[in-house]
């Protein structure tokens, strides 16, 4: 077995010894002695530092299976590089192990057991003024012995921990609420990156210790040693747990990411990022962007290296002047809509405010919690608000619109809904729609 670039198989990294190969056979065929288990965490976690695949040589061969070392919160594993079959590019150059292999891939055909609902569940809003840490590095693998029960951590859909950081920081500096225009806000990048910064004043990752004190906004402070940010993660030192990392946190505007790194529109260098870059898993991956970014970094196995970048979470949002947090394209369209609904009614109606948010936490309804799309509070003069809800039906599976049927009926609860899809906002249809929405609103204000 050997250690080859990721991507680059035919390039060797380094070589495994027999005992070695062996030693990662027992532990994921779940025949490992303790000795078995060290040594396979050392190389795993070899090469996982070195960046690198592992080459099995079960079967010979051009072209030989793959597997690839992940780094979890608190274990290590392997995940298999194998392909999905007819049609996938990888067909040839990912084979299968041999059937004797304790790697070898039963495929049935049976669908992955992975988490496709984040798009429709509910998350509560955090109370909490704590923020986490990175674990402390993980110095044991994974336990194989309940594989069937394990659920893919690759594609979960799901926010990490740090997604859920950078939604809390968005919704309690409210970056997500288009004040009406009667307020005459001024938008801009530096505008919201400040007040993200104030609220992050308020969030604590140690006692002694605020996130905004360690969070830089600029992507070069990553490699300057010599940084303010950096200085005061040294300063940090002592007053970190050993049950977690030393660990500084970046918030980044970047054009666009990738699984696994990030390029910032601060610096002509791409920040590359141990883990994965997680982003919402709605509509065409190109018309996500631009995204803000938030990943947090440490300083090594022996917290004295260079920054490196751990893991993000890359939200959408809506331009580079208006971090109005979106989750697709398509979401993007739907919020010029009502940013152009926000215009139309100040000329025909100046008296009537008109407010729109963007949820990122569930709402409460009389019969269960939701998350709708956007929510349009419309005030007219001294009267009562108006809550008025926009439903992106973006998705055309048979899950999806099982979901929304059942949270549709709490959201009405809320307020009127007013349905969009894609093709309400085809070119041909987009105008016809603009005009129905309007006429809708006033409607329902009068």
């Amino acid at each position: 077995m050997r250690i080859v670039v990721r991507n680059s198989p035919s390039h060797e990294l380094d070589t495994l010894t027999n005992p070695e190969g062996a030693a990662l056979r027992a532990w994921y065929g779940n025949a490992a002695s303790r000795e078995d288990e060290a040594v396979a965490l050392a190389v795993i976690r070899r090469a996982k530092a070195m960046d690198g695949w592992i080459v099995c040589d079960c079967v010979s061969g051009e072209f030989q299976p793959l597997l690839a070392p992940i780094k979890q919160e608190r274990t290590f594993t392997l995940r298999r590089l194998t392909s999905k079959g007819q049609g996938d590019p990888h067909q040839e150059r990912r084979p299968n192990h041999a059937v004797s292999c304790p790697f070898h891939v039963e495929m049935d055909g049976s669908p992955a057991r992975i988490d496709r609902h984040f798009h429709i569940r509910p998350i509560p809003k955090l109370a909490k003024r704590y923020v986490d840490p990175l674990p402390a590095i993980p110095d044991r693998l994974a336990n194989l012995s309940d594989r069937e029960l394990q659920r893919s951590a690759e594609k979960n859909d799901r926010p990490s921990r740090l997604g859920s950081i950078l939604w809390r920081v968005l919704d309690k500096a409210q970056i997500n609420i288009v004040p009406p225009l009667q307020d005459q806000s001024e938008f801009s990048l530096k505008n919201q990156i400040s007040r993200l910064r104030a609220t992050a004043k308020e969030f604590r990752v140690l006692r002694t210790w605020t996130l905004n004190a360690l969070t830089s906004t600029w992507a070069a402070d990553y490699w300057n040693a010599d940084s303010r940010w950096q200085s005061l993660l040294s300063a940090s030192r002592e007053d970190w747990p050993p049950a977690v990392r030393r660990t500084g946190f970046m918030l980044l505007y970047a054009k666009s990411v990738s699984a696994q790194s990030i390029m910032p529109a601060s610096s002509a260098r791409a920040i590359d990022v141990m883990g994965k870059v997680r982003q919402p898993r709605r509509g065409d991956p190109a018309n996500r962007g631009p995204f803000l970014v938030l990943l947090n970094a440490d300083f090594g196995e022996d917290d004295d290296g260079p920054a490196r970048a751990i893991q993000a979470y890359a939200q959408p949002v809506y331009n580079s002047h208006t971090l109005f947090p979106i989750e697709s394209g398509f979401e993007r369209q739907v919020s010029h809509l009502l940013f152009w609904l926000q215009d139309a009614l100040f000329e025909l109606l100046p008296d009537l405010q008109i407010r729109i948010v963007k949820p990122l936490f569930a709402m409460d309804a009389p019969s269960g919690l939701c998350r709708p799309d956007f929510v349009i509070e419309a005030t007219y003069r001294d009267n009562p608000s108006t809550t008025l809800i926009i439903e992106a039906m973006g998705m055309e599976t048979e899950e999806y619109r099982t979901a929304k049927a059942k949270t549709l009926p709490r959201m009405e609860q809320i307020g009127p809904v007013f349905l969009l899809t894609p093709s309400d906002l085809a070119k041909d249809q987009a105008v016809k729609s603009a005009r129905r929405l309007l006429a809708w609103v006033i409607e329902h204000i009068r």
